[in-house]
Formats: C-alpha cells, structure tokens, sequence
C-alpha cells in the first residue's frame, strides 16, 4: 500500500511540474474540460439562486410581519392541510351555487389575539383595479394597488422605496417599471384619464416591491383596494390555535411560527413529489450526453499531449519504469486538470452569477436573498469532471504505455498499422449501439438507451482512422495542399482521429437538443387554434361596457358602429384601398330557445356541441378503459381505426365567437376553398347549413347533429338533470385543420335554429387592403388601435394571423450558434494542437523551399478536413441520439385519446447549414488567417 501510495504522488509531481512547464497546452487541456462544466455551474448556481425554498419566500412576501391571512370561503369554516405553502391546501363544507357570507374586519380581529393590528395585502400586482394614463406616446394602463404606504406592516413585509417617500394626501408612489414608462420620477405629475381620478397627481416616490419587480403600477391610498388578504402584527406570534380560530371563519394563515406544525391530509398522493421514469429516463439520456461531449472534447488535448511526451514516456521507461507507472502519470495529469476544470469553472461560474445577479433578478421578476451555490450539485460537478479527466486520459495513457522505447529515442515514428481492427471494432460497436437503442426503447431500459449513446458515438470515434485512411487516397486528384493535408491526416490518424472526436462530440450534442427544440416548437404550432389563413389581416372590436357588479348585467350598450368608423379611419392613415369584410360572430344563448319548457324565470344555461353518429364513433370510446392497460389497448386498438383522429387541443371546446356568414368571402377566407367548392359550400349555408371540420360528424343524409345540453340553477336543493335536444342541420366537411377548436362555420340559419345568438362581447372584420404589411407597419397599426376610442365602451386590436413562433425560432438559432461557437473553439485548439505537433514538418517543409503561403493553405486544409469531419460524423450521432430522447418524450403522451401531438422529425435546415457549411468554412478563414507562415530553422534530434 506505502509503494503504491508513494507511485501516485510521484506521478501527481511529474503531472504538475508537466502542467507548468508547458502551461499553454495546459491552459487549454483545462479550457476544453471546463467550458462544459462551467455552463453547468452557472445553471446550478443561478437555479439555486433564484429558486427560493419555502422560509426564503415568506421572508420574501411577509418579512418581518408575524403572518398573513387570506379569504378562503369566507364566513364559513374550512380544514387547512397544509402550512408552509404560500397557497395552503385546503378544503370546506360548501354546496354548489352557493356564495360564502363573507366577513368583515372587526370579525377577523375578533379573531385574533387583543392588540393584533391587520394590514390590506395580496400577491398580485396585476389586480383587479386598472388606470389610464397619459404618456409621452398618447395613453397607456397601469395597474392601481390601494395601500396606505405610511403604514409600517407594508415595511416590514420589503416594501422598499427607490426613490421618495411615501404618498400622503393625493399623491402616488410608482413602481420602477411605471416611471420608465411614464416617463417621470419624484416630484413629477401624473395625469390620470380615466379610474378612480382623473386629475394630475404628483409622485412621492419610486416604490419596489421584491416579489414584483418588473410589475407596472401605481400606489395611492385613494385607489380601491381589491386584495383578499391582510399582513397580521399580533404581540405574540400565531399559535396553531389562532389559525384553527382563523380556519373557523374561512381564513387561510400562513405564519413562519406555524412551519412546524405537521401537515394532514386524507390523500398522502398530494405530498408525492418523486420523479416519475420518463423524466428521469429524459435527464439521464441529457446527462450522459453531456458527459459524452466533455470527453470527447477533451480527449484530443490528452492524447496530443501524449504523443508530443513520447520521448519523455522512453526514457522513463529505458529507466524501469514500468507500463502502470506510465499510465499513471497520464492519468494523473487527467486527474489534476479534471480538479483545475472544475475548481474555476466553479468559481468562475459563481462569480458570473454574483456580477449577474441584478440582470438575473430582473430576468426572473424578483429580488433574491443571494449567491447560492447549490453546495451537492457542484460536488457533483467536482467529481464529474475528475472522471471526465480520467476518462479522456484513459485512451492517451493506454498509448503511452505502449510505446516503442528504441523508436522514441531516436526519434522516429514507426509505420501505422491496418485500422483494420478498429474499423471492424467501430462498425461493432455502432451496431451494438443501434441494437442496444432500439432494445431500450422495445423494453424502456434506460442504461441500454444511455448505452446506446455510448457506444454510437465511440464506434464512430473508431470509425474514424478508417475513414482518414480511405480519404487520403483520394488525394491524388487534389491541389498541392489539400492533397498534403489528407495524406497527412491518414498518415498521422493518432492525432487527427481525437480531434475529429472533439468536434464531433459538441456537434451531437448540439444537434439532439437542437431537433428537441424544433420539435417542441412544432407541438406548441400544431396546439394554437387555426381560425384564419397564415397572414390575413383582421380587426377585432371588444365590449368594454361597464357591468352592474351585483347583476351582472351591462349598463348601456357598446357603440359598434361608431367604433367600428373611427377605427376604419385610423386603419386608413396606415393602408391604402382599406375594405372591410364583416365576420358574423355567434355564440351560445343562455336558454338555446328552450325557456318554454322550464318553469318562467328559470335561471338556465346551454351548452352546444355537435356530435358523431353512432357509426362514426372512435372505438376508444366504446371501451371507456380505466386501468394503464386498459387504456394502452384501447389506444393501440384506435390507431388502427381511422375514425380515432381526435386531438387533445380542440376536444370538448365549446361555442365562443363562431362565424356564421353566407358570404363568398368570408367563407373563402375562412375555409381556403375556391372554384366549385367554395360555391358547393356557399349553396350549403344558403340552403340553412354548416360547415364543419370533422368528416365524420356528417351523417349518411348529409348532415350534422347539435346537442343542447340545457342546465338549470336553482338556489337550494340539488339540481335538475339537465334536459338534452337535438337539433339536425345540413352540413358539408372541408379540411379537418380548419375552422378553429368550435369546427363549425354556420350559416345565420343554421346559427338560429341551433340556438346561438350574436355575439355581445367582440366583431370581428377581414382586413383587405392594397399595403403589404411587414413586421413594422403591423406594430404601427396595432399601437394606433390600441388607443382608447371616443366612445370608450368598445376597444380595438389589430392582428395579421402568424401560427409561427419567432422566440422558438431564434432560440434555434441560438442553440445552433453556441454549438457552432463551441465547435469552432474545438475545432481550433485540436487543429492548433496537431500543427504545434507537425512544427518540425513545417520547419521541414521550408528547409526545402516550400513557399509561406503553401503553410497557411496546408492548415487550412487541415483544419477544414477536421471540421467536415467531425460536423458530419456529429451530425449522424446526434440524429441518433434525438431519436431516443425522442421517445423519452413520446413515451408518456402515446397511451392518450384524444391524441396529443408527439415529438416528430424536424430538421432545423439552418441549424444545419451553420454546422454544416458555416463552422468549416470559419474554421478554413481561422487557420487561414491566424496560421503563422514563417517558422525558424531547427536541428534534428538525431
């Protein structure tokens, strides 16, 4: 054990003084391990250090209060179940329909201990209670807050200010994100157009709410105040008995001295919080993935190292040191700038966080308690990347220890042999990992599929000397320098193959999540609603009416018509040739035409759907399973019926705002029809039909039955069974991805026969107009509507159709640049390293009358090679590695009808072309630009 001991610190001695001696290969053996793990310290650190555990956010909402109290039911008692959570979980004795009696604040008080003091409060900025404001760019809203600042609870609970005091009197405090928008501060007057006031007001001060801080409002003790809850200051702190008393009267508490108390509940499931196998099998493919990258990116810089210390390994060895000793100190060298990689991306990674904070915290929305570190994670890390260490030695120590003594001293390379072997090892190994992958996903093996990842991307690493090898022969029909830079890299495989590795490492890496991400991207596409065609143009009208708050009803009615001519000459002042084409917006009345058949002054709702005939039904529906393997073979079974085509988006959705028009125009619009078709579909509306989206809800007659579905209320008792009717009506399908989640189009009938009635709450108009309109002019037009109208009972809004997702998009791009970035800095230092390797070449090669520029071309040829390469071969991994993250992600939405949308194919043809075109070409420009051309002379070994 001492011997052994005492050969370890020897090779960790000759390891370090290694590392200093050649500190610029060592600088850059540490940057490739540690630029992974630098991007997972600062993820670590900046998810601990925005994630607050339950005391972190009650210092964060209440502060120094003793407690805060929320109406829950009101007036009635409940049974609280939890007591750390912001939101307690909690259930009562209610009857449908029927509202809690309330309670006032002399009763909570009653119901506290004497002395206690109780402060309006809530957790949401965003309330109930809006303003008008005017602004340096015409009129703008703001959320309006009722607090009485100079009361001290709001201090205690963060409230801080920026600037200024307190409001007294008629002024207001405004948040940071309101003056900027106002643009004013202290001192400054603001107007108010329409709210509670409507005169100008002066600001105290710049007010910040920790919890709040993006938030947008205005503070006064004049607004309304619209919160549910109160901050509580009692002498003692609450005991568990004061919030039983509190739960009593419908009261939530949730109080730091309460923590302790244990939580009941009737359903331990509630508490369950373990991660269920298809996110752990998801995190484990990413993991393994990633670890892959960092091998395979460091690996070039051990095994060139390796290669460059050949004479220093035969001299150890012509001394007795022995093959494990050798081996040793190239791992050891693994080891050491393993812990290097990880102690400064740590600390890098963390000091990025804290310089960062106040942009993380404005990302977020809130202010943190501080730099956390997230201590396990980064434990983790340590050790991650002393084994990633050890594993990028591990192929570079094999070597060493296998060298040829005699050879090394006189300074000769030995020929290479066959890759034969490795080519017949690499194509094995591929194929096992394509065997192991699919077997993973057969029986849902997670370490067969993380194997998987393995295997494939190490069979093509040994793959790749054959291919070098074959390449090379094609370069007899190459210029000069390509010619050179093949046969170079067959000749030296030892060297170009891990730099190959490196590039193809990020490049699979890259790739998987960039094929996740477009596909996400298609799933949240394939989810929106498809109302209008990509790029029409349409002017929606919104009842802003004011409503009776104890009826319901409206007072007054909305001015459509004038709105709808003031709006029109805005769009007009923007667009040339303005025309606008009414859309008819129906919904669903409250009686559906039945209040005959209730007792008068029935308070009834309807609901109307249309449905399949029997024939047309989705077997799944027939079975109504109830276990996992039930439902499995229920929606195996239904994949094989082509009835079974409903998706989960649209299922179920009712009546709201569907268009009912007889109108050519809008139908075409609507439907994409033209020719005979569009004319079949306008004959059916005129003839009192519909047009509907799903085939098969036509029945054999041609056409398609409505259900109402009409409810009474009643104030006491239990209610009716709801009285259902149908109603037949011709129909004519068009295309299944049209008409929106309602997948009707009526005809004003059609609409009437089925009970729907106008719409009350917007109208909605085709916009056509001669104006392309571009990204700009749609922003110019939208900002003009959104301005309040002279009638303010309606608002308006422009928008021109757009089901794709630019934020998506860009974050493809993103993702594909840092790949590209990480695969240029790969490609570079492994390309740097082989011509730091290939100096005496190059000496050589001016020894006999090479030109510069003939050096320059030769390591852009070489770096170009190696960037193809690696680009290709990652490419290939990387399709295969989205493939079983693919399933991963599918494997918990199959067994599901109404189906969801699963993770499909989508090839990021951008994404594609920057790794694939950009990065070499790049790569060719670097080594180009930054190859030095002249070298000094140098004399021979031997």
């Amino acid at each position: 054990m001492g011997r052994f001991l005492a050969s370890q610190r020897l090779a960790f001695r000759i390891a370090r003084r290694e590392a200093l001696r050649y500190k610029g290969r060592s600088a850059l053996s540490i940057t490739l391990l540690g630029l992974p793990l630098l991007g997972v310290a600062i993820g670590a650190s900046a998810y601990d250090t925005t994630t607050l555990n339950e005391e972190e956010t009650y210092d964060q909402y209440v502060g120094e209060n003793d407690g805060y109290i929320e109406e829950a039911y009101p007036g009635e008692p409940l049974v609280q179940y939890t007591w750390r959570e912001q939101y307690p979980w909690w259930e009562a004795d209610w009857e449908e329909g029927k509202e809690p009696p309330g309670i006032s604040e002399a009763e909570i008080l009653n119901a506290l201990p004497v002395g206690s003091r109780i402060t309006p409060y809530g957790f949401w900025n965003g309330g109930e209670e809006r303003a008008e404001v005017e602004t340096p760019n015409g009129v703008g809203e703001i959320e309006v807050l009722g607090y009485d600042l100079t009361d001290p609870a709001y201090e205690a609970a963060g409230i801080t200010y920026l600037d200024g005091g307190a409001p007294i009197r008629d002024e207001v405090a405004l948040s940071e994100d309101a003056a900027s928008y106002l643009g004013v501060g202290v001192g400054d007057s603001v107007t108010f157009v329409t709210g509670i006031t409507t005169e100008e007001h002066e600001v105290s001060g710049i007010v910040e709410i920790p919890w709040g801080i993006n938030d947008r409002y205005a503070v006064a003790s004049f607004f309304p105040d619209s919160t549910m809850g109160w901050l509580v200051d009692t002498p003692e702190q609450i005991t568990h008995e004061d919030a039983l008393r509190l739960n009593e009267s419908g009261l939530t508490v949730w109080a730091a001295s309460l923590f302790d108390v244990p939580p009941s509940s009737p359903d331990d499931s509630y508490y369950s919080t373990s991660m269920d196998e298809f996110t752990l099998t998801i995190y484990a493919l990413i993991i393994v993935t990633v670890v892959m990258e960092v091998v395979l990116l460091a690996g070039p810089a051990f095994a060139i190292s390796a290669k460059r210390r050949t004479r220093e390994f035969a001299l150890m060895s012509a001394n007795g040191a022995t093959p494990s000793q050798i081996r040793g100190v190239v791992l050891a060298g693994g080891i050491l700038f393993g812990i290097l990689a990880a102690l400064a991306a740590v600390i890098l990674g963390v000091g990025l966080v804290a310089a960062g904070r106040p942009w993380l915290e404005q990302l977020v929305g809130y202010r943190t308690p501080g730099v956390q570190v997230l201590p396990w994670l980064q434990g983790v890390l340590v050790v991650a990347a002393i084994c990633t260490g050890l594993l990028s030695a591990l192929a570079a120590a094999v070597s060493a220890s296998r060298v040829n003594v005699v050879a090394a001293l006189m300074g000769r390379t030995l020929g290479r042999k066959s890759s034969r072997v490795w080519l017949i090892i690499g194509l094995a190994m591929v194929a096992g990992g394509l065997v192991a992958g699919f077997a993973g996903i057969s029986i849902w093996n997670m370490p067969l599929m993380a194997a998987a990842i393995v295997m494939l991307q190490l069979g093509l690493v040994a793959c790749t000397p054959a291919l070098l090898s074959a390449t090379a022969k094609l370069g007899r029909w190459m210029p000069l320098a390509p010619r050179m830079a093949l046969r170079e890299a067959g000749r030296n495989r030892g060297s170009a193959a891990p730099a190959i590795a490196a590039v193809l490492g990020v490049v699979a890496g890259g790739m998987a999540f960039t094929l996740t991400v477009a596909a996400d991207n298609v799933r949240n596409e394939a989810a929106q609603e498809r109302l209008l065609p990509q790029g029409t143009a349409s002017l929606l009208l919104h009842n802003n009416a004011e409503y009776d708050p104890e009826t319901g009803e409206p007072v007054g009615e909305p001015a459509w018509d004038a709105a709808l001519a003031e709006t029109e000459t805005r769009l007009e002042k923007h667009l040339d040739d303005v025309d606008l084409v009414a859309v008819n917006l129906v919904g669903e009345s409250e009686t559906c035409g039945r209040e005959g058949d209730f007792a008068a002054g029935a308070e009834l709702y309807c609901f109307i759907q249309f449905s399949r005939p029997d024939e047309n039904m989705c077997s799944y529906w027939e079975t109504m399973p109830e276990t996992e393997e039930e439902i499995a073979a229920a929606v195996e079974e239904a994949r094989t019926d082509p009835r079974c085509d409903e998706q989960w988006d649209s299922y179920g959705y009712g009546m709201y705002d569907v268009p009912s028009t007889t109108d050519p125009a809008v139908v075409a619009a609507y439907t994409g029809l033209e020719g005979d078709e569009l004319d079949a579909a306008v004959a059916v509306l005129e003839d009192g039909g519909v047009l509907v989206s799903d085939p098969w809800a036509v029945t054999d007659e041609g056409t398609v039955v409505f259900t109402q579905e009409v409810s009474e209320f009643v104030e006491e008792g239990p209610e009716p069974e709801p009285k259902r009717y149908e109603v037949a009506v011709p129909a004519m399908a068009v295309d299944k991805d049209l008409l929106g989640y309602a997948k009707v189009l009526f005809s004003p009938g059609a609409a009437e026969q089925v009970g729907m009635v106008p719409s009350e709450w917007s109208q909605r108009y085709l916009v056509e107009t001669s104006t392309a309109i571009d990204g700009p002019l749609d922003e110019a037009v939208s900002a003009d509507m959104r301005a309040e109208l002279s009638d303010d009972s309606v608002f308006a809004s422009f928008e021109v159709t757009d089901y794709n997702d630019p934020g998506t998009f860009y974050m493809m791009l993103a993702v594909a640049g840092l790949c590209a970035l990480i695969t240029l800095g790969s490609t570079a230092v492994s390309t740097g390293l082989i011509i730091a390797e290939q100096k005496k070449d190059m000496t050589t090669l001016g020894a006999v009358g090479a030109a510069p520029g003939l050096r320059k071309r030769f390591a852009m040829w070489q770096t170009t090679m190696i960037a193809l390469f690696g680009t290709i071969l990652g490419t290939f991994a990387g399709l295969i590695g989205y493939a079983l993250i693919r399933e991963a992600l599918n494997r918990p939405l199959t067994n599901q009808y109404p189906y969801q949308t699963l993770y499909g194919w989508e090839l990021p043809w951008a994404s594609f072309a920057i790794m694939l075109v950009a990065v070499p070409v790049l790569a060719a420009v670097g080594a180009l630009v930054f190859t030095k051309a002249r070298l000094p002379s140098e004399r021979r070994l031997t």
